[in-house]
Formats: structure tokens, sequence, C-alpha cells
């Protein structure tokens, strides 16, 4: 009985592998590049969206990464369900927008990762988040030198230097509340529901183009929050890179 038992066992279960042998079936992560620099995982997300909670912690287990950076717009395009989103702005809903046509997105949902403006996913498919975010560390293309600092009459000072990979870059300067935000919910989708927030954007301002060479610009944010400059390709395309302004204090 006990080797019919066995038998049955590697009909169901397959060939045991021994521990510290490797097995074939399971395919490893590919390594980063050598000029790999973190990757920016963006959330557009809404109050209204009963999928988004859990995207929302998954946003924040991402960040514990130290090849992670990541940041969360909240859409108002769920409102009319009954519940306003205490973080929506109509221009994060237009920076999601811009995305669509480069990434063959026929319309706007969330909850919606985008990995550094080149590939997406759905916030419930954690496993392609994942499989993206390490296919483009492996495959990291060359960055412009970025930096952000403390500019006159407190603004902020973002110096670019390099080859242009494309050749109109688009520069923002968005602020952000980092870390965990909890909003209590009382009608919609998530109602009697205490949400979680992560990294949710506060607002977000182009400062201009950039076409290679070493430049300067200037913008205004709010010091009570985190400040990110952005380098990307025109109109919602790549990301090429981004620079994290110290805390104040």
């Amino acid at each position: 009985m006990q080797f019919f038992a066995s038998l049955l066992a590697l009909a169901l279960f397959g060939t045991p592998v021994p521990a510290g042998d490797h097995d074939p079936r399971v395919q490893p992560a590919p390594e980063p590049a050598a000029n790999s620099r973190p990757v920016l995982v963006e959330l557009f997300t809404s109050q209204g969206c009963g999928l988004c909670p859990e995207a929302n912690r998954y946003l924040g287990e991402l960040d514990q990464e130290e090849n992670v950076f990541v940041l969360a717009y909240g859409v108002d395009y769920w409102d009319i369900y009954g519940w306003e989103d205490t973080y929506a702005r109509p221009e994060y809903v237009s920076r999601q927008r811009a995305y669509l046509p480069r990434l063959d997105v026929p319309r706007l949902y969330t909850p919606h990762f985008i990995i550094d403006g080149v590939v997406d996913a759905p916030g419930q498919h954690q496993n392609k988040v994942r499989e993206a975010v390490d296919e483009r560390l492996a495959a990291m293309p060359d960055w412009p030198a970025i930096s952000i600092s403390d500019g006159p009459f407190g603004s902020y000072l973002v110096e670019i230097d390099g080859e242009a990979p494309e050749e109109d870059m688009d520069v923002w300067l968005l602020n952000y509340a980092p870390g965990w935000a909890s909003v209590e919910i009382s009608a919609g989708e998530n109602s009697g529901t205490d949400m979680l927030h992560y990294n949710m954007v506060k607002s977000i301002t182009h400062i201009g183009r950039w076409d290679g060479g070493a430049a300067e610009f200037m913008g205004d944010a709010s010091r009570r929050y985190g400040t990110v400059a952005i380098v990307q390709g025109a109109n919602g395309g790549p990301i090429y890179g981004f620079a994290i302004a110290d805390e104040a204090g």
C-alpha cells in the first residue's frame, strides 16, 4: 500500500525537488542591469473603486524595495457613484489619459499600475506588476543626470544634464504625501471602510521641456510634502529618470 500511495502522490504532485536543488519549472527574476536606477511605479486609484484598497496596499509593499519608488494619483471619474475622492484632481486623470495611446490601452480604469511609463497592468494582477518591474530593471536604458535642490524664494531647482533619449522631454515637479494615510469612506462602493493610501500625489506641475545638454528648471512646490522631479518622454512617454528632494529640516 505504501508503494501505491507513493505512486499516487507522484502522479498528483510531480517529482519532489530536494531543498537547495534548482527546479527548472520556476523561472528566476531577471537580474537588474548594471546601470539600473530605481523604477517608478505609478498607481491610478480611487476611493470609489472596490478593487483599489488592495492595490493601494500592494503599492506600499512595492515601495519597501530599494529599487522601486512609487506614487499614487486619485482620479475623479468614480465620483458619480456617490463619493467624492478626497485626493482626486482633473490633472491626474489627464496624466493617466496621456499614457493610454502609448500603452495601447483603450480606456481609463482603476486600479491602473504604470511601470516607468512603458508598460501597464491592472491592479488586481499583482504578478503582472511584479514581472513588469523586474523586466524594466533588467533592461534599464541610460538616463540623464538629474538633481533637485533648493532654489530662490522657496522654489526648487531641477538640474538635468546628458543626452536626451527622445527629441522632446517633459519635466515635472510633484508633491506627494509620504507613507500611509487612512480615509474614512462613508458612501460609494467602499462605504464603511477606513481606506489606506500610500504616497498620494498632492500636486503636479509641468515646469518645462528638455532636449538634451545641461539645463536648469525652477518650480514651486509645498514644503509640507515630499517633492520629486520626473523626466519623461513628451505626452505620456517613458520615464527616463527622477530625483527626490531631501526632506525639509
